[in-house]
C-alpha cells in the first residue's frame, strides 16, 4: 500500500509540531518525529489538552496527571527537546477560542523559533474534531509567521482498509494530493507508543494501522513556503485555505485584494482554455491579473519597460479539497531589471499583497 509517491522531505531546521491530545505526537507522529529528531533536527511539541476525556485507562490514578507522565517519557524517547503541555478542554477543543489557540502557538513559535510545523492532516486524519480544531490553529499561527505546514495523512488505501476492518472514519489521500514519502524506522515509537500505556494497552485499531503502512509515512504541505526561490530569485508567496475552490472563495480572493488598492483586469480560467483548446483536464485554476494604479505609476516612473512584468498575477487554484492562493512577489520587478530605484515600490506593493493573503487566513 505503498505505491509510486513524491520525493523525501526538503531540509528541515527546527521543528514544531501542534498536537491536540498526548499520545498523537507517538500514536501518529512519532516514527516522522524519531527520524528527524535523530538525524539533528531540534524538535518542540505543543499539545492542547491533557486528553483527560478519554475513555480508555488502562492505568490507576487521576488521568491529567497520568497522561502528562506519559507524555513527557514519550518525548524523551523520540528526542524531542521541549514540550507544551497547555490544558484546554479535551474533546471540546473546537469550542475554545481560536484567538485563544492561535496565541498560544504563536507564543511557543516566538520562543522555539521553528522553520516548520508538522500537524495532522486537515481532515483530523482519524476525523477526530480536536485533532482538525488542533491543525486549524496550527496553520493561522503559522501564516502569520510565515511558516511552512507539513501534515501527516494516510494513503487512501490504507485508510479504507481501516474502515472496512474496524467501522472507522479515518481519511486518506489519494496519490495526487501527497507531496512526500518518508521512509521511517518503527523502533522508537513503538517504545513512545508504550509509554502512554494509559491508552495503548488495548489499540487494535493502532497495530493494525502500523502493520499496513510497515516502514512509511506520508506527508503533504497545507502551507507551503511563502517564498518560492530558485537560485537568488524569489517569485511569490503562497497561502492555503482550507475551504475548497469555489466562485464564493475567490470573490474573497478579489475582495482582499481590492481592500488593499489591487483591482483585477484580467481573469485567466486556465482549465476552461485546456479543456476548450486542448481537450485536456485539470483542476480549477485561475490566474487574477491585479493592479494597483499608484504603484503601477511609480513604477512607470522609473523604468517604462516595467510593463512586461505587469499586472501582478495571482493565482487560485484547487488543491484537493483546499484552495491555494500564490502572488507573484513583486521583488522580481528589482531582480529581473537590476533597478535598485524600484525597490520602494516593490516593498510597498510586497507589503500590500502579503497583507491580502494573510487576511484570508485571519
Amino acid at each position: 500500500m505503498v505505491g509510486d509517491f513524491a520525493p523525501q522531505l526538503p531540509p528541515i531546521g527546527r521543528l514544531l509540531v501542534v498536537v491536540a491530545h498526548p499520545d498523537d505526537e507517538s500514536f501518529g507522529l512519532g516514527a516522522i518525529i524519531d527520524t528527524l529528531a535523530s538525524n539533528g533536527v531540534p524538535v518542540a511539541v505543543l499539545c492542547f489538552t491533557h486528553g483527560e476525556a478519554s475513555t480508555l485507562h488502562a492505568r490507576r490514578g487521576d488521568l491529567r496527571r497520568v497522561r502528562a507522565a506519559e507524555l513527557s517519557a514519550a518525548a524523551r524517547i523520540l528526542g524531542i527537546e521541549r514540550t507544551d503541555l497547555l490544558d484546554f478542554p479535551d474533546g471540546t477543543l473546537a469550542l475554545s477560542p481560536t484567538t485563544e489557540l492561535v496565541a498560544q502557538v504563536t507564543t511557543v513559535i516566538g520562543v522555539f523559533a521553528p522553520t516548520h510545523l508538522l500537524v495532522f492532516d486537515d481532515t483530523g486524519v482519524t476525523g477526530h474534531v480536536d485533532h482538525i480544531a488542533a491543525t486549524r490553529a496550527a496553520l493561522r499561527a503559522a501564516a502569520l509567521a510565515e511558516l511552512p505546514v507539513l501534515a501527516w495523512t494516510l494513503t487512501k488505501p490504507v485508510a479504507d482498509a481501516l474502515n472496512a476492518e474496524h467501522g472507522t472514519a479515518f481519511a486518506g489521500r489519494s496519490a495526487d494530493l501527497i507531496d512526500f514519502h518518508m521512509p521511517v524506522p518503527r523502533q522508537q515509537q513503538r517504545r513512545a507508543i508504550a509509554a502512554h500505556a494509559s491508552q495503548s494497552g488495548h489499540n487494535p485499531v493502532l497495530r493494525h494501522r502500523l502493520n499496513l503502512l510497515g516502514g512509511h509515512e506520508f506527508l503533504r504541505w497545507l502551507l507551503r513556503p511563502q517564498r518560492i526561490d530558485q537560485g537568488d530569485i524569489v517569485y511569490g508567496y503562497t497561502t492555503r485555505l482550507p475551504e475548497a475552490f469555489t466562485p464564493a472563495v475567490v470573490e474573497r480572493v478579489k475582495a482582499a485584494l481590492k481592500e488593499q488598492g489591487f483591482g483585477v483586469l484580467t481573469e485567466i480560467d486556465v482549465k476552461a482554455t485546456l479543456r476548450d483548446k486542448l481537450a485536456v483536464d485539470m483542476e480549477d485554476y485561475l490566474i487574477l491579473g491585479a493592479c494597483n494604479p499608484p504603484l503601477v505609476h511609480r513604477a512607470l516612473g522609473v523604468d517604462r519597460e516595467i510593463g512586461l512584468l505587469l499586472p501582478c498575477n495571482v493565482v487560485v487554484r484547487a488543491d484537493g479539497e483546499a484552495t491555494l492562493v500564490q502572488a507573484l512577489d513583486p521583488q522580481v520587478m528589482v531582480s529581473v531589471t537590476g533597478r535598485p530605484e524600484l525597490k520602494p515600490v516593490a516593498d510597498d506593493a510586497a507589503a500590500r499583497l502579503r497583507a491580502a493573503l494573510d487576511s484570508l487566513t485571519a
